[in-house]
């Protein structure tokens, strides 16, 4: 079965490479790649370098224990450290927003993500590429949410790093 899948990705370390990286280790995963804009955040809960935030959609055929243990050894490989506090710096952060219309929550896997429906650097380039898709939660479009919840405003502005090459 084809899945739909929706990652948000971040760094605030070497964050250009990181992510370009990154991006670079999923397309030769999963193929073709759509890419939501990049913006720039603060750090939060933390005094650091600020945030290079994005989301990214593909489909494929993997189940989720799998995908979230690829995308650990993704995380891995960029210098990642599973034993850091919550706020703190990060070389790379890939998380899965959405797969499918999977409602879990899991030891290791909460889908959707909460932070769909807290932080704009999550919602906003979500809204840019998936308007239209349906929160399984709530039912309503990232749109709606957008337009309708009280959501954390992070966002200092756009980057444009060129990723689609």
């Amino acid at each position: 079965m084809i899945n739909k899948i929706y990652l948000g990705i971040g760094s605030n370390v070497d964050r250009v490479n990181n992510i370009k990286s990154c991006l670079n280790m999923i397309r030769e995963l999963y193929g073709d790649i759509q890419i939501s804009p990049v913006y720039e955040t603060k750090s939060m809960g933390f005094d650091g370098p600020n945030f290079y935030n994005l989301v990214c959609y593909f489909q494929a055929n993997i189940d989720i224990h799998n995908l979230n243990n690829i995308l650990k050894k993704i995380e891995n490989k960029h210098g990642r450290n599973f034993n850091e506090t919550k706020f703190s710096s990060r070389t790379i952060d890939i998380d899965i927003l959405y797969y499918d219309d999977l409602i879990c929550d899991g030891e290791n896997i909460k889908l959707p993500r909460d932070e769909i429906l807290k932080y704009d650097f999550v919602l906003r380039p979500l809204v840019d590429i998936a308007p239209h898709y349906i929160h399984p939660e709530k039912k309503i479009t990232n749109k709606k949410i957008m337009d309708t919840y009280k959501i954390q405003q992070q966002i200092i502005g756009k980057v444009d790093l060129n990723l689609n090459e």
